[in-house]
C-alpha cells in the first residue's frame, strides 16, 4: 500500500472514531462479516454514535447489528428490518426504550443486549414487553436491576418464549411465581412501578439456591449421562456467564448450563 493510501486510512480512522452521526457512508464503510455462529453481522461499535438513524441503508441484509460502546441515549429509530434478530447495545447511555418502534419494525427480534446502560424505570420493562419474540434479554448493569422484584417483574412482563434474562435461564416455575405475584390484583401490578431500591434486584440467596436445586432435579430426571451435576462446576459456569461479552459465549455457556460441564477452553488457566 502506498504512503498516500496509508495516510488516507489513518485520517479516515480518526474521523470515523469521533463520528457522532450514523450515516449511510458509516454503514457502508463498517465491517460486515459472518460472526462465530454464522450470522451476517454489521459492526458499528465504538463509532461515537448518539442517535440510531439511517439503518435503512443496510437494505435489510443483516441478521445481527452490533451498536455497542457508543453514546446512544434512546432505543428507537429502527426502520423496517424484517431479517434482523439480534441487536447488541451494550455500554451505551440508553435511558428510554421505544418498544412500539422495535416491535413494529424489527418483528423477528430475539436477542437484545442492553448491559451497562442507564435504564432506571420499570415502564421501560413494559416497553420491552411489546416485543413478542424476545428469547434473550440482558439488562445487567442498569440502575433498574436494583429495584426490588426487578427480575420477577421482567419475567412477568416479557413474553412466555423468554429463555434467558441477565445470563440466567428462565424456568417455568419462576414464570408461574411471577404471574402469581402480579396477576389478579391491579394494585399489585401498579405497586411494581414504585418498588424501593434493594441490594440484589429482588432476588436473595435463598431464591438462587432453590433455583439451583430445581436445575439439579430436572437434569437428574432426564438422566443426562447418569451424573449429578457438581455444584462447583455449576458455579464456574455461572461465573463464566457473568463475564461473557459476546453472543457466541452466551450461546455456548447456555448449553453448558444444561449439561453441567464447563467447556474445556474455560479451564485452560486452572
Amino acid at each position: 500500500m502506498s504512503t498516500h493510501a496509508l495516510l488516507l486510512d489513518e485520517l479516515s480512522g480518526k474521523v470515523f472514531e469521533g463520528n457522532t452521526k450514523l450515516t449511510v457512508d458509516v454503514i457502508l464503510e463498517s465491517n460486515q462479516q459472518l460472526n462465530a455462529i454464522g450470522e451476517y453481522e454489521l459492526d458499528l461499535q465504538k463509532k461515537g454514535i448518539k442517535t440510531i438513524e439511517n439503518l435503512g441503508g443496510t437494505c435489510d441484509q443483516f441478521d445481527s447489528i452490533d451498536l455497542s460502546k457508543n453514546e446512544i441515549i434512546k432505543l428507537e429509530g429502527f426502520p423496517k428490518l424484517k431479517r434482523l434478530h439480534t441487536i447488541n447495545l451494550n455500554e451505551n447511555k440508553i435511558e428510554k426504550i421505544n418498544g412500539t418502534n422495535l416491535s413494529e419494525n424489527v418483528p423477528k427480534l430475539e436477542w437484545l443486549m442492553l448491559q451497562n446502560n442507564k435504564i432506571r424505570n420499570l415502564v421501560d420493562i413494559d416497553e420491552l414487553g411489546k416485543m413478542k419474540r424476545l428469547r434473550c434479554v440482558i439488562l445487567k448493569g442498569n440502575p433498574v436491576c436494583a429495584l426490588e422484584n426487578y427480575r420477577a417483574y421482567c419475567v412477568y412482563k416479557l413474553n412466555d418464549g423468554l429463555r434467558m434474562l441477565d445470563f440466567e435461564r428462565v424456568y417455568a416455575k419462576e414464570r408461574e411465581e411471577a404471574k402469581k405475584m402480579f396477576e389478579g390484583d391491579d394494585g399489585k401490578a401498579a405497586k411494581a412501578k414504585t418498588f424501593t431500591v434493594g441490594k440484589r434486584g429482588g432476588r436473595d440467596e435463598e431464591d438462587e439456591e432453590e433455583e439451583k436445586d430445581d436445575e439439579s432435579k430436572k437434569k437428574n430426571k432426564k438422566g443426562k449421562k447418569g451424573k449429578k451435576h457438581d455444584e462447583a462446576e455449576l458455579a464456574k459456569i455461572k461465573a463464566a456467564i457473568a463475564n461473557a461479552t459476546t453472543l457466541e459465549e452466551i450461546t455456548l455457556l447456555e448449553k453448558a448450563m444444561e449439561t453441567g460441564v464447563l467447556p474445556s477452553e474455560y479451564n485452560k488457566n486452572e
